[in-house]
């Protein structure tokens, strides 16, 4: 059995609480390898929730989570070494710059020998001369957005990428830039991203999750990509 034919994320049975809310409700779920795939569904149906449980920073109240064919136990930074997670919110530090946040990154998750060399690839390859210096706070949206993107790819691209809403606040050329880098990605790597822009999300995705009330209504191929005009509000 080739690496490609097992599965890079498997939930079973996964449900989580908050209080008196249940947020998911026994999500069963299988993605491979080279996936794309886009969770969807009207605010309030979990798929931010679902896409932090997979992402670790969030445990399921039941289920059990299976990633790149291990079933994930306590240890989790071996899984999360390999995961790049990028939030509604910059995960960058705003007194710090970009150069100081990127440095602080790799550090931290101890992703690479030589972070310098890095960085610098990262500026020459990306044109951030005007912005990478400058405190993170001065920066746009959309500059804010594509520094947290890259740091999420940085030094390699990691074999699960997870995005909430990557598209918000970015200009066309930024959101070219980010389709780009999902379709011209290693072979092998996944994609999970969550959006309410459905014209990014038909374009990009090989496959889309409709949740609806924590659940999973239904799982759509392209050609089915329409489904989703009549049933989202």
């Amino acid at each position: 059995m080739d690496s490609f034919s097992k599965p890079a994320v498997k939930l079973t049975n996964i449900s989580k609480i908050y209080g008196f809310i249940q947020a998911l409700k026994n999500i069963n779920l299988v993605i491979y390898p080279g996936e794309t795939i886009g969770l969807v569904g009207n605010n309030g149906a979990g798929k931010s929730t679902l896409l932090k449980i997979i992402s670790l920073l969030v445990k399921p109240t039941s289920g059990s989570i299976n990633l790149f064919d291990q079933e994930v136990n306590d240890d989790i930074h071996l899984f999360k070494r390999e995961i790049g997670v990028l939030l509604s919110f910059p995960f960058f530090y705003e007194d710090m710059t970009g150069r100081e946040n990127f440095h602080f990154f790799l550090q931290m998750k101890k992703r690479a020998n030589n972070p310098q060399k890095i960085i610098h690839d990262i500026i020459a390859q990306y044109d951030l001369k005007l912005f990478i210096d400058r405190p993170f706070y001065e920066l746009s949206t959309g500059m804010m957005k594509k520094l947290d993107i890259l740091r999420t790819v940085t030094p390699n691209f990691p074999k699960l990428l997870l995005l909430d809403e990557p598209f918000s606040g970015l200009d066309i050329e930024n959101r070219k830039f980010l389709f780009n880098l999902i379709t011209r990605r290693a072979v092998g790597s996944t994609v999970i991203l969550c959006s309410h822009d459905l014209s990014s999300v038909k374009s990009v995705c090989s496959k889309v999750i409709f949740l609806e009330k924590g659940k999973i209504k239904k799982i759509l191929d392209p050609p089915e990509y329409d489904y989703l005009l009549d049933h989202l509000a």
